[in-house]
């Protein structure tokens, strides 16, 4: 983890505030403590963080209205949501993965509170990196790639609805996919995938382009992809 960045903690336990603090201060970070979630919208307002750990139960303003305001800004901080109310983590969270980067259960030991802000920081820093396309054939070649049989998408780019079912993703890549098609579409066609994600871990949209196409076959590049989906992407590939 990056050191002497600087971590919001937001919680109203004042036991859990001190927890995380020593926990982040012992990691070389910079830490500012707030009890809820109006003075968290505050403290972010003032001065944006690098990474928000937020505890989503709270009174008054909750965490959930946290995240939901931090819509509003350019370039809002990347969060790590904390909940006692069970080690499953919410299914709401899915719809704002944008900036969510992780859910973390309480209890929970410092070992795995500075890993998830770890790799939090470190996506958030990724993101602002522009992408790295492969430079060379076997660069590309040795991307994390997978094959999967199930029902999926493509979504017209303009107005989202269906302009093709696959058949069957073809060496689905962080960069893009390869897909088996029931029609013909041209080259240069915006549009999105969709599929579910196997295990029960949600639905997937990515927006790509075609690159080409071949006896019911096309090749999809992937454009504009969240840092957040880049993870669940690679997550879904590294279960191959």
């Amino acid at each position: 983890m990056e050191r002497g960045t600087r971590i919001l903690v937001v919680d109203d336990e004042p036991m859990m505030r001190e927890v995380m603090s020593e926990a982040m201060e012992m990691e070389g970070h910079v830490v500012e403590v707030v009890a809820g979630g109006a003075a968290a919208l505050e403290a972010i307002a003032a001065r944006r963080p690098d990474l928000v750990l937020l505890d989503l139960n709270m009174p008054g303003v909750t965490g959930w209205q946290v995240i939901d305001r931090l819509k509003d800004l350019p370039s809002p901080p990347p969060v790590i949501a904390i909940s006692g109310m069970g080690t499953q983590e919410p299914p709401e969270l899915q719809a704002v993965r944008k900036y969510v980067y992780g859910y973390l259960p309480k209890p929970f030991t410092n070992e795995q509170l500075v890993k998830i802000a770890s790799r939090a920081l470190k996506a958030a820093l990724d993101a602002q990196a522009p992408p790295r396309v492969p430079q060379t054939l076997s660069e590309h070649r040795a991307e994390p790639r997978r094959n999967l049989l199930l029902s999926a998408t493509l979504l017209s780019a303009a107005e989202g609805t269906p302009a093709a079912a696959v058949r069957q993703i073809l060496n689905l890549s962080p960069g893009g996919a390869q897909l088996d098609l029931e029609a013909a579409l041209q080259a240069g066609m915006p549009l999105t995938l969709a599929f579910e994600i196997p295990g029960g871990q949600g639905p997937f949209r990515v927006a790509g382009r075609i690159q080409w196409t071949k006896d019911g076959k096309v090749g999809l590049s992937f454009v504009d992809m969240p840092a957040s989906d880049r993870r669940r992407l690679e997550e879904l590939l590294a279960t191959s």
